[in-house]
């Protein structure tokens, strides 16, 4: 906006400046903007100018001002995820969503699962919209942590992840890792040491904990997606396949091959949490309203209703 130039522009400047400022402090913190604003435009109107024009544009201000104080008072919150990851996160369409906006009361449109249930409930709970992107899941751990997004979920704690980010206390899910196997394997479970010499598959990004990771007598081969796993299994090129173990039931259920295959014994567990890179100053308030959303929808039992809805059993655990 051009502010019209009046006859008394010096008198006007050395009256209104010290009145502005004492009125900046005072009135406009205590949300009166717009009646500041009406003065300063009256005062400074040009001679000549109409009372029809005078009153749009002081509209116009208004409107502005109380737009914007508004959305100030808006609590949100940037989040990424991935969407193949069923139960927890996968999508109800094969489109994808970038700042997707979901104020409390709402799903979204695109992505549905348990971890998103409990995540959007928690926030929710706390008053906060959440702006959803979805991603492969290394460009949302790879936006988190250029600080694009706030937080990424659900991510499995680290020491290596820990140097970057801060985690929530309270948890989106908890998973056991294990190795599905053809109903004629001879394998004899003796620990994870059992699978050394063995080519045995892997979905690329997922954490396996550290007995996994250090284990460097296994031959782990990259899958990207669960199914292509089950394939490669079928076809005798891995003799194993490692992973999460609802994330596999619910995929095997959905394709009727949940009899097709064996578990060996679960090789290790963790719990996943909501993560935010430590050089993003709002990181920390986040997740503290995240944390506090979590026992809130644990205390109304609409975590209970998650779990049912499904079929996932109760994981209420929390940082210790």
């Amino acid at each position: 906006m051009v502010l019209l130039k009046t006859k008394n522009n010096g008198a006007a400047r050395n009256q209104n400046n010290g009145a502005v400022q004492n009125q900046n402090n005072g009135a406009i913190q205590n949300q009166n903007k717009e009646q500041v604003m009406k003065t300063l435009y009256l005062k400074n109107l040009p001679p000549g100018t109409s009372s029809r024009t005078a009153i749009v544009t002081m509209i116009i201000i208004i409107f502005m001002l109380t737009s914007s104080a508004v959305y100030a008072q808006e609590k949100i919150v940037n989040v990424a995820t991935l969407d193949d990851y069923s139960p927890y996160c996968f999508s109800k369409s094969d489109k994808k969503s970038s700042g997707e906006s979901i104020p409390p009361g709402s799903d979204s449109a695109n992505l549905q699962g348990y971890s998103w249930d409990i995540l959007r409930e928690s926030f929710h709970a706390e008053g906060y919209t959440i702006k959803l992107s979805v991603y492969p899941w290394k460009r949302a751990v790879y936006d988190t942590e250029a600080g694009i997004e706030d937080v990424v979920f659900p991510m499995i704690k680290s020491q290596e992840r820990e140097v970057n980010f801060y985690f929530s206390r309270e948890s989106v899910d908890q998973v056991n890792f294990l190795v599905y196997v053809p109903l004629d394997s001879t394998i004899e479970w003796n620990g994870i040491e059992s699978l050394d010499g063995l080519t045995i598959g892997q979905v690329r990004g997922w954490n396996l904990g550290s007995q996994w990771s250090k284990n460097s007598k296994i031959k782990k081969d990259d899958m990207t997606k669960i199914i292509q796993g089950f394939k490669m299994l079928d076809m005798g090129r891995i003799s194993g396949f490692a992973g999460y173990e609802i994330n596999f039931d619910y995929a095997l259920k959905n394709e009727k091959w949940n009899t097709k295959y064996k578990k060996l014994p679960s090789f290790d567990a963790s719990i996943e949490y909501v993560a935010g890179v430590k050089t993003n100053p709002r990181v920390p308030d986040i997740l503290n309203a995240f944390d506090l959303g979590k026992r809130k929808i644990v205390e109304n039992k609409t975590f209970d209703r998650i779990s049912q809805k499904w079929g996932v059993g109760n994981v209420v655990s929390k940082e210790q």
